[in-house]
């Protein structure tokens, strides 16, 4: 597992031909803020 996550929390679901994998981060790896940059279509 990568580092910053919390293993024991680790889940997934299969759904409709879909697998969704949660990993949750550990409380420190955790940011406060995160900013996305992007700009409007024309």
């Amino acid at each position: 597992m990568p580092d910053g996550v919390d293993a024991d929390e680790i889940a997934a679901n299969f759904s409709k031909g879909v697998l969704t994998v949660t990993l949750p981060k550990i409380p420190e790896a955790q940011r406060s803020e995160c900013k996305i940059q992007f700009k409007a279509a024309a």
